[in-house]
């Protein structure tokens, strides 16, 4: 049963990706993408080529080519770059999906886990995530995401880390592999969950700290990146210190990564910046912090100071379970005020970000995060055509609409894979089968 499940979830690569020997544009758009400068820009048209890269950005004064294979007409909808999610656990989703959640069930089959993916890759697409960080692979999911993409139905971008050692040397061997069916799969590195006594001392946090420069050490001897859970002021110490240890023997551009940050001193902040360290804030986590109203309250998620300071900020859910819109992340982002407006002008207001900021953190950094920058998470020529229509503009709308945005349509790579409403999208004339 499962076997046929996972049929009917599957999509056609080939009548996704295949509008032969064309080049398509998609008119009629608000459309908004980040220079190199982190600017705005804006475009009206998007033209992409038979392998689903860009060929040109159109504005409304530019002359659309008379000649043209394919023709989409966007309804004046808002496009914005694909949402890049640098911290899931990607086939909990789908497990969780396939399941119901419920617990103690057998382990599950191959064909179990290719069906779990489709389904994780639907309820991704569905929020306009076009690719993920995907923390804490296992050689059995990598094997998984292999089948995808040998079969063609791989289509939100992965970016893997290994939770063990092991795994990391079984999935990669000497090191990270290349991107992998048209940048769809890349091994990245490790991914090291708290391993540090939270604000403890003694032999005990020793030890801890002797384990993480061992680990760290073992996957950059490779060139592996690395990417270590970092929740509070002790672990922070603990990673910069295995960094500063490390980055004499291990040179090079590293991108070190501390992975869902909750508090960080402008010390520490100041250390992450020397060291080219990337940081991930769970910008939706902000409102339990707000709660708890704790006395550091000026080191908790400061988004803004660590921008300031140079380090390049991330988007994470670190969902395991079903996703959330990335607008209700990036509508706490730039107001640091729940859902209802509270508190008025923001907790600790001054680390609010721009929406410029917020939309970098959720699209080109998260690229950049994972080694895919000029590949996508920034709409230009040459970069893969990944982009979500969007019934309203995200960069003009209020705190309260944006909390609301809706994902119309989500394409990766030229293919539009989702449509709202619609078990079988429509891609270039060619009905996909509903995933």
């Amino acid at each position: 049963m499962m076997v046929k499940k996972a049929a009917a979830f599957a999509v056609s690569w080939l009548a996704l990706t295949s509008p032969a020997l064309a080049d398509t544009l998609l008119d009629n758009i608000n459309g908004v993408t980040l220079d190199e400068t982190g600017k705005v820009e804006h475009f009206t048209g998007l033209i992409f080529d038979a392998d689903g890269k860009i060929v040109q950005l159109l504005a409304s004064k530019d002359k659309r080519p008379k000649k043209i294979d394919y023709q989409f007409d966007g309804a004046g909808r808002f496009v914005v770059p694909g949402i890049v999610d640098s911290h899931v656990a990607l086939m909990r989703i789908g497990y969780t999906a396939l399941t119901g959640g419920k617990d103690g069930l057998p382990p599950p089959r191959p064909e179990d886990r290719d069906v779990a993916l489709q389904k994780a890759q639907r309820l991704l697409a569905a929020q306009g995530i076009t690719a993920v960080s995907d923390m804490g692979t296992t050689i059995e999911d990598w094997q998984t995401y292999r089948r995808a993409g040998d079969k063609g139905t791989l289509y939100i971008r992965i970016m893997a880390y290994a939770a063990a050692v092991d795994d990391m040397a079984l999935i990669g061997g000497p090191g990270p592999t290349p991107w992998l069916y048209d940048d769809h799969l890349r091994f990245n590195g490790l991914y090291l969950d708290q391993i540090t006594p939270a604000n403890t001392g003694g032999s005990e946090a020793t030890a801890a700290a002797t384990q993480l420069r061992n680990r760290m050490s073992r996957a950059a001897i490779d060139n592996f990146q690395v990417a270590v859970a970092t929740p509070n002021h002790a672990a922070a110490d603990d990673v910069l210190d295995a960094i500063d240890e490390l980055t004499p023997t291990y040179q090079g551009e590293r991108r070190w990564r501390l992975e869902n940050l909750r508090e960080i001193d402008p010390v520490q902040t100041g250390r992450a910046s020397a060291d080219q360290a990337i940081v991930s804030f769970q910008f939706g986590t902000l409102e339990r912090d707000m709660a708890a109203a704790p006395a550091s309250a000026a080191q908790i998620q400061p988004w803004q100071s660590v921008t300031a300071a140079g380090v390049r900020a991330i988007y994470a859910s670190a969902t395991a379970t079903t996703p959330s819109s990335p607008f209700l992340a990036m509508a706490m982002a730039i107001t640091r005020e729940n859902a209802a407006g509270e508190p008025f002008g923001g907790w600790q207001p001054q680390e609010r970000l721009t929406r410029e900021q917020a939309l970098a953190a959720m699209t080109v950094n998260g690229a950049y995060a994972g080694f895919a920058e000029g590949r996508f998470g920034r709409l230009e020529k040459g970069a893969r055509a990944d982009f979500v229509m969007l019934d309203r503009d995200p960069m003009l709308s209020s705190p309260a609409d944006l909390r609301g945005v809706q994902v119309v349509e989500t394409w990766i790579g030229g293919a539009r894979i989702y449509v709202a409403g619609q078990e079988a999208a429509q891609s270039f004339g060619k009905e996909m089968p509903g995933w």
